[in-house]
């Protein structure tokens, strides 16, 4: 009985040898390796981080308003962060998939070693400089920054940009000029009212809350520095290994949306509306602008524009907002290939459609 048992077992541990060896021998037996949903068919989950009631991530709200992300196949939730510190946190955690706000946040995470990655954009421009009306017409070259409290807000992009446009033009922005960091950017608005600063830099919605009240938009940041990046949409390089399809996916969708902004504006600032509580014809100024009255600052776009995400962190270095001497590049951490698989999958819908044949050429400047 004792020699039988001993047999049985040493035939036992001999096949458990041989499976061992064949799933060694053959790299696709890994019968522990976790199934990919992308090739099953399954619908994969993003959970996307949105500041608030925020309406700056446009094609993106119009996309899930709409039915897009559905339609496309990916299940895409919303989930809301305090601020944009802690957003890009979870996203360097895995616990978002994708942050479509802030280009500061991601500047800063990389250069201390964070290995996220910029695949799209959302907005570019939309910084404004607000002042009371007695200063209107005040503010048309770098000369006019001289000597002037500029009240900001760290991440606000503009004022940033602006400090590298003084520093080309000889203005030393710690001597010649008097930067003043506040808490929000209401409390900008409330400071430029008091006369506390000079002028203020705000987003396109502020500014057109400040210009209700009796301010002045005196000038934007776009004036003086075309196209630099605001809002860019950041995931992690794990997700980006893992949901690649799901984030093609996410951002076809978003292009769709981005038509429906262009196309149709009623239905655009209805679905914002929506998603918002905001009164239309706020939706309408922030987004499109008001004739004679308001001029929006934002200029919508989902391209990642990779030759200005790199420009904008050297600033950031020259400015002292992060260190010149960091080890890590920005252009090692900005993806193209997301938003080119989807722009090429649109193209290959509607040929004939010129706004995506423009969005290809501008894509191409862009990003080599």
């Amino acid at each position: 009985m004792k020699s039988k048992w001993i047999k049985s077992a040493l035939v036992i541990l001999l096949a458990l040898c041989l499976a061992a060896l064949c799933a060694c021998g053959n790299p696709d037996a890994d019968v522990d390796a976790a199934p990919d949903p992308e090739q099953n068919g399954a619908t994969q989950t993003l959970k996307v981080g949105m500041a608030g009631l925020d309406i700056k991530t446009a094609c993106i709200i119009i996309a899930k308003q709409l039915g897009y992300f559905e339609e496309e196949g990916v299940d895409v939730q919303f989930e809301t962060i305090s601020n944009l510190a802690d957003g890009l946190t979870a996203v360097d955690q895995g616990k978002l998939d994708i942050l479509p706000f802030g280009v500061i946040p991601t500047c800063t995470f990389v250069a201390q070693g964070s290995d996220v990655v910029v695949f799209g954009g959302t907005i570019s421009e939309g910084s404004e400089i607000i002042v009371t009306a007695d200063k209107a017409g005040s503010i048309n070259s770098a000369a006019d920054f001289r000597g002037q409290r500029i009240g900001c807000y760290r991440m606000e992009t503009g004022h940033m940009v602006i400090k590298g446009f003084l520093r080309e033009a000889g203005i030393d922005t710690n001597a010649d000029t008097q930067f003043i960091y506040l808490d929000s950017q209401a409390s900008i608005v409330e400071a430029v009212k008091k006369g506390e600063v000079d002028m203020g830099f705000v987003n396109s919605g502020y500014g057109y809350i400040a210009q209700q009240s009796g301010l002045v938009v005196v000038a934007r940041a776009g004036d003086f520095v075309a196209d630099f990046p605001c809002c860019r949409q950041t995931t992690s390089r794990a997700a980006l290994t893992a949901k690649r399809q799901a984030l093609v996916k996410f951002e076809i969708a978003a292009l769709r949306g981005y038509m429906t902004y262009l196309t149709d504006h009623q239905t655009a600032i209805d679905a914002l509306v929506d998603y918002c509580g905001q009164d239309a014809k706020y939706v309408e100024a922030v987004m499109y602008g008001l004739a004679g009255e308001y001029d929006h600052a934002m200029i919508i776009s989902l391209d990642p524009n990779k030759n200005k995400v790199v420009e904008f962190y050297e600033i950031m270095q020259a400015n002292g907002d992060i260190a010149a001497d960091t080890a890590f590049k920005m252009a090692d951490h900005v993806d193209v290939t997301i938003y080119e698989d989807a722009l090429n999958e649109m193209i290959s819908r509607e040929p004939d459609n010129a706004i995506f044949s423009q969005l290809r050429d501008e894509f191409a400047v862009n990003n080599f």
